[in-house]
């Protein structure tokens, strides 16, 4: 038996042994500047699959670029002060545009 389990993010992730593992949650706003997340499901996978994983994620995102559904932001590389700092990038903004307003399913295989 196969469960969807609807998720907004992942966190936790962590690796031993070899095995991937990371919680998938879901994103509540509790106020204007808060968010609280909650775990709705986990995932462990090899590390082949993990990269097997973002591989075809990957591909996900850069169709999902190409039919104009999201738009690519560029990042400004850090200074030499800042490279010390962890990098969070920017998140993939979704147009607004009403040609995009349909979205066929993907085929990547």
């Amino acid at each position: 038996m196969q469960t969807t389990v609807y998720a907004d993010g992942i966190s936790n992730i962590t690796m031993l042994e070899g095995i991937v593992r990371f919680d998938l949650v879901n994103i509540t706003q509790t106020g204007q500047d808060t968010r609280t997340t909650k775990p709705v499901g986990s995932v462990a996978m090899s590390v082949p699959a993990l990269l097997r994983t973002y591989t075809e994620l990957s591909g996900v995102v850069n169709k999902l670029i190409e039919q104009g559904v999201v738009k690519k932001t560029e990042t400004q590389q850090p200074s030499a002060a800042a490279a010390a700092q962890p990098v969070v990038q920017p998140p993939i903004s979704t147009t607004t545009s009403a040609d995009v307003a349909v979205i066929e399913p993907l085929r990547l295989s």
